[in-house]
């Protein structure tokens, strides 16, 4: 079975998965920097990123789980 191919085990990299994650980091980063200087409307955006963040890595970590 191929490495880039689904299913190859528990140690699957969900890649799209990965890089939603680290981009709405990055847009909360970006967001809380604005709220600090001076536009706390910013932190709107941060707050939706923050939770799909949240709620893509809590995915990740159930289909993780063996059961």
């Amino acid at each position: 079975m191929c490495w880039w191919k689904p299913g190859r085990g528990p140690r699957a990299v969900r890649w799209s998965s990965l890089l939603l994650v680290v981009v709405c980091g990055l847009v909360v980063l970006v967001c809380v920097g604005a709220a600090l200087r001076g536009r706390p409307v910013a932190l709107v955006p941060a707050a939706v990123a923050a939770a799909l963040a949240l709620r893509e890595v809590r995915r990740l970590r159930r289909a993780r789980r063996p059961g």
